[in-house]
């Protein structure tokens, strides 16, 4: 594919779809998925201006819209049977940024057979827009397959689209990619984000726990420490529990062999003595790895020298020490140094 600054300027900014979907057929909003650039690298490309004072057509978008992009934050990706991986949504950059922008997208991969993703030379990308009042600009979600449904829980949303007692929910289809919102019934967590779903096929429900909840009084925003469970049959939610224990340890590397040390290696943080499901791994800026157990959440955050370990919910507590013999002597294996592991009430860097 080459793009040229002609399609650029005709196609960069984001756009909400007309259509319950509407399928955008934009070379250029498919070649960022395939390269998986910035815009600010595209328009340097270009050399045009970082503040977009000569980016974008006459008549066409306003030039003070952020471009378009698939690098991403708070974005789901769910692989389905058939080898798509459907990606819902997420945000680029922060408020600061002339390219922050909260995404109601839908964008589908078929990577070749063999591939785990799509690419310049193979593959297919499918990119579907929505109204913003079918699908509002969604983040920091969570994402489950549901008996061949999509069910997206929650959002940060742009500041003022809020409520701190909702909870929202839209529903894709993934044979024709319609969104639908769901109204529930019953004591749901509230306006959550950052937080972990599972789904449980004999009951037909979704639990959720972790992330954080939006509370107008509360700066920072709360944790969530709660666990509530959403049947899908009547969309109705229940209290799990009203507090369950979050648990934080520091995993550390010796000073010694320093010569030889190699950082963590995404093989450390497979588990195979605890039973597990992996979760997809997450690009904050440092790498972040999780594996579900028992519908709880326990992620690492990867440093070079040091893995800060969460558990966002109730684990056994033997099985937490489980848990952290194995990846001790992963991390010993991959690094070729010595770990060591502490209990931290908060993590300070």
């Amino acid at each position: 594919m080459n793009i040229t600054r002609q399609i650029f300027e005709e196609q960069c900014k984001r756009r909400f779809g007309a259509t319950n979907p509407e399928r955008m057929h934009l070379d250029h909003l498919e070649w960022m998925v395939r390269r998986g650039c910035d815009p600010y690298g595209v328009r340097k490309n270009f050399g045009l201006e970082r503040d977009h004072a000569d980016c974008g057509p006459d008549g066409c978008l306003a030039r003070n819209d952020p471009d378009w992009c698939f690098d991403r934050m708070g974005m789901t990706r769910t692989p389905m049977s058939d080898g798509r991986i459907i990606c819902i949504a997420g945000e680029h950059e922060d408020f600061y940024d002339p390219d922050f922008c909260i995404y109601n997208d839908v964008i589908v991969l078929k990577p070749a057979l063999g591939k785990d993703t799509v690419d310049l030379d193979s593959s297919e990308v499918e990119i579907y827009g929505y109204p913003e009042s079918v699908f509002p600009p969604t983040d920091f979600h969570a994402t489950v397959l549901a008996r061949n449904k999509l069910v997206a829980i929650g959002r940060l949303g742009y500041e003022g689209t809020r409520t701190e007692r909702e909870t929202p929910i839209v529903v894709l289809d993934p044979d024709d990619y319609r969104i639908e919102q769901v109204t529930t019934r019953g004591p749901a967590p509230g306006w959550i984000y950052g937080h972990h779903a599972s789904y449980d096929e004999s009951t037909n429900s979704i639990a959720v726990r972790g992330g954080r909840l939006h509370v107008e009084s509360a700066d920072p925003n709360p944790e969530h420490t709660g666990a509530h469970r959403l049947f899908l049959d009547g969309w109705t939610w229940e209290v799990i529990s009203l507090q369950e224990t979050r648990r934080r340890f520091l995993l550390e590397k010796d000073g010694s062999n320093d010569s030889e040390f190699l950082g963590p290696d995404p093989t450390s943080f497979r588990l195979k003595t605890v039973p597990n499901r992996t979760l997809p791994p997450e690009d904050r800026g440092v790498m972040m790895y999780g594996v579900d157990i028992h519908g709880v959440r326990v992620t690492f955050l990867a440093f070079c020298a040091y893995v800060q370990l969460l558990v966002e919910g109730n684990l056994p507590p033997d099985l937490v020490e489980q848990l952290l013999g194995e990846l001790t002597d992963n991390l010993q294996r991959d690094t070729k140094c010595r770990w060591a592991t502490r209990e931290v009430a908060a993590f300070r860097y």
